[in-house]
C-alpha cells in the first residue's frame, strides 16, 4: 500500500492515519470541514526507533469532502490504494438509519469502481444478544435498532461487489480516545483523574470486551492488506485484538496509576438509565443495549490478534491518563 484515503479524523481515523504515515504511506484524511487536529503518535510507533529499512514518515494531507456525496468522494479517492471508512454519525438510531446505509453504499461503490479494498471499523452491537463469546463466525443477534442497523450494514457489505472488511472492536480506550465516545474515558478515567468516584451505567463485576485504539487501527491496516488481492465481492468479518477485564478492574487500575485510594465504582441500575432516557436520547440508546452493559460481553481473539499483537488494556488506560 502506497497511498490511502482515511474518511473521518476521529479517534480511529486519526490513529490509522498516524500509523500509515509513520511507515511512509501517503495519506489523505477526508472530513466535511477539512480541518486539522493533532494526529496522535501511534502506540506502535512511539516506543522504539523505526527499523533502518523502514520508509521515512510522511505527513497526512487534510482535504474537505463529504463522503456521502459521491462526486466529492470520487475526487478524494482518486489514485489511492485503499479506503478506511471511519466516519460515523451521532449516537442516535434515528440518525444512523438516515445516514449510515447511504454513506456505506457510497464508499462501497467508490471502492468497487476503482478495484481497491475498503475497511470499516465495527462494533459488537449486531451481536449484543449472544450469551457466548463473540467470534468471527458468530451469528447476528441484535437486540435493538442500532444493532439491527449494524446487521444490515454488514449484510450489505457482504453482498456488494467491492472487496471489503469489517473489523470488530470492543469499547475503545487509548491515547486518541474521545471523552464523548469512549465510555471508559467518560465514566471511569476522567472522573477518577479529577478525584471523583467512577459512575458507570453498567455492572462493574462482569467481563467487558475492551480494545486499545492503536490495536484497532493496526488490525484495520492489516485487514486492508489481507483483502488486497481477493476476488471482487469478498467481505471478511474480523476481530481486532481485545481483552475482557471488568469495568471495576479498570477503575481500580486507574486509581492505582494515579496514586489514589481505590473506590468501588458506582453501578447505575438499569431502571435509572431507562428513566433518564425519557429526557436524554443517549441514555435511551444506552439502555436498549443493556445486554452489553449488564451481562458479560466477551470478545474472543481472532487471527488479527495473533498477527498484530494485543496491547494490555492497562497500557491503554495509561495512555488516556
Amino acid at each position: 500500500m502506497e497511498s490511502a484515503l482515511v474518511i473521518g479524523n476521529g479517534q480511529i481515523g486519526s490513529e490509522i492515519a498516524a500509523q500509515l504515515s509513520a511507515v511512509g504511506v501517503s495519506v489523505r484524511i477526508a472530513t466535511r470541514s477539512g480541518g486539522r487536529k493533532p494526529v496522535p503518535v501511534g502506540a506502535r510507533t512511539a516506543e522504539a526507533a523505526p527499523p533502518v529499512d523502514q520508509p521515512p514518515a510522511s505527513t497526512p494531507v487534510h482535504i474537505k469532502a463529504d463522503a456521502s456525496d459521491r462526486d466529492q468522494l470520487a475526487r478524494a479517492a482518486d489514485g489511492v490504494d485503499a479506503i478506511f471508512a471511519c466516519a460515523h454519525a451521532p449516537y442516535d438510531s434515528r440518525i444512523w438509519e438516515q445516514v449510515l446505509p447511504r454513506l456505506d453504499a457510497a464508499v462501497l461503490d467508490t471502492a468497487a469502481e476503482r478495484g481497491i479494498p475498503v475497511v470499516f471499523p465495527e462494533s459488537v452491537y449486531a451481536f449484543a444478544g449472544l450469551a457466548t463469546p463473540i467470534t468471527e463466525t458468530s451469528p447476528f443477534a441484535p437486540v435493538e435498532d442500532k444493532g439491527r442497523i449494524r446487521k444490515r450494514l454488514l449484510e450489505a457489505r457482504a453482498a456488494h461487489s467491492a472487496a471489503s472488511a469489517s473489523v470488530i472492536a470492543g469499547d475503545l480506550l487509548g491515547r486518541s480516545a474521545e471523552p464523548w465516545s469512549s465510555v471508559v474515558r467518560m465514566c471511569i478515567t476522567e472522573p477518577i483523574s479529577k478525584g471523583r468516584r467512577a459512575v458507570v451505567p453498567a455492572r462493574t463485576d462482569v467481563a467487558h470486551g475492551i480494545t486499545v485504539i492503536a490495536d484497532h487501527a493496526s488490525a484495520m491496516v492489516r485487514a486492508a492488506e489481507l483483502i488486497e488481492d481477493v476476488p471482487a465481492g469478498t467481505h471478511r468479518l474480523l476481530i481486532a485484538p481485545a481483552s475482557n477485564p471488568t469495568l471495576g478492574e479498570i477503575a481500580e487500575h486507574t486509581s492505582s496509576l494515579l496514586g489514589q485510594k481505590s473506590k468501588r465504582p458506582i453501578s447505575v441500575p438499569r431502571w435509572v438509565t431507562r428513566s433518564a432516557g425519557v429526557a436524554e436520547r443517549s441514555f435511551f440508546e444506552l439502555n436498549r443495549l443493556a445486554p452489553i452493559w449488564y451481562s458479560p460481553c466477551v470478545i474472543a481473539p481472532g487471527e488479527l490478534a495473533a498477527e498484530v499483537g494485543t496491547t494490555d488494556w492497562r497500557e491503554g488506560v495509561a495512555q488516556m491518563l
